[in-house]
């Protein structure tokens, strides 16, 4: 969880709320990311915060346009990638449910 702290901490875009929050810094569109140790994927609650294991990272964000949508977009690709993890969305404007956005090639 460390080194997981350390990176999101060295994104420019983001600033730590508390130690398992992370949201947008001013003039980035609306962010805020959970770190969670979840026992499932679809079953899971902003209490079940990470203390030593991170499984899953909650995202909440605005989309907006899609200018604002392509900068979001590429933070989580960014964060996804270091991780070596998917970047799913949970539900698409479409009604798909767990739409793999990005995947890891690792």
């Amino acid at each position: 969880m460390e080194k997981l702290v350390t990176f999101l901490m060295s994104i420019t875009e983001l600033k730590q709320n508390s130690n398992y929050l992370f949201a947008n810094n001013q003039g980035f569109p609306f962010t805020e990311i959970l770190l969670l140790n979840a026992k499932n994927i679809d079953s899971w609650s902003e209490n079940n915060f990470a203390k030593t294991k991170v499984n899953l990272l909650a995202i909440v964000c605005e989309k907006g346009n899609d200018e604002n949508f392509q900068k979001l977009k590429m933070m989580f690709i960014k964060i996804a990638n270091f991780l070596s993890w998917q970047l799913v969305d949970e539900e698409t404007d479409d009604g798909i449910e767990n739409f793999i956005i990005w995947e890891s090639k690792r």
